[in-house]
């Protein structure tokens, strides 16, 4: 048996680091493994709104910009976790269209609308006429906290899944901070995803884009 007490400090130190260097290093691996963790846990942003934009724009400071002006519309405690998203999905229904690329973004996006990672979708009409038959969104005619008449833009009349005809969309030729990211806003249309789980800041943000 060693007898450490017989050894000097440096001796000690060599003994201990050549016998336990491996239970040493793996103790302090999982340390900074497990405050890692932590600090990712306590740091991660806490998506309260996501506006998705069926685009190909690619300007990461624009769509940055944009993040945080509908960040103030929907985060008022100070928090600086809760964050508005914004993501684009260059689906392309033309004919020119890759369709493999097509195909995957278009499941992601059913994927996500399934799930209600989505609220507020700007989109092509021809796609919104297709997707509104599915109920992906929400008749906002029958919101009650949202005034159609206060908003601007031409209100998109649509038949759903129940054959009852009803305001699904509106019109988002003249949304001022989309043109502004450069995206092409003729024959655009702007809706409240179905499966939302973020009803309120949903109405918040299609009030603020709508009449900004």
């Amino acid at each position: 048996m060693v007898d450490l007490k017989g050894m000097n400090k440096h001796k000690r130190a060599e003994y201990i680091w050549d016998y336990y260097k491996l239970h040493i290093i793996g103790t302090l691996a999982a340390i900074c493994i497990i405050i890692s963790i932590i600090h990712s846990q306590i740091t991660k942003p806490d998506y309260v709104f996501n506006l998705t934009m069926i685009s190909n724009i690619s300007d990461t400071n624009k769509i940055t910009n944009l993040e945080s002006l509908l960040t103030k519309v929907v985060v008022k405690d100070g928090s600086t976790r809760k964050k508005a998203r914004v993501s684009t999905m260059p689906i392309d229904t033309s004919k020119n269209a890759n369709l493999q690329t097509t195909s995957q973004y278009m499941q992601k996006l059913t994927a996500e609308v399934s799930v209600g990672e989505l609220d507020v979708i700007i989109l092509d009409k021809i796609m919104f006429e297709s997707f509104v038959k599915q109920d992906m969104f929400l008749r906002l005619d029958n919101i009650s906290e949202l005034n159609l008449d206060s908003l601007k833009g031409e209100k998109i009349h649509a038949t759903g899944s129940d054959k009852k005809n009803g305001v699904y969309a509106i019109d988002a030729k003249d949304i001022v901070l989309f043109k502004k990211l450069g995206f092409d806003t003729k024959n655009k249309v702007i809706g409240i995803v179905g499966s939302t789980k973020q009803k309120y800041n949903s109405i918040l943000i299609l009030k603020y884009l709508l009449n900004k």
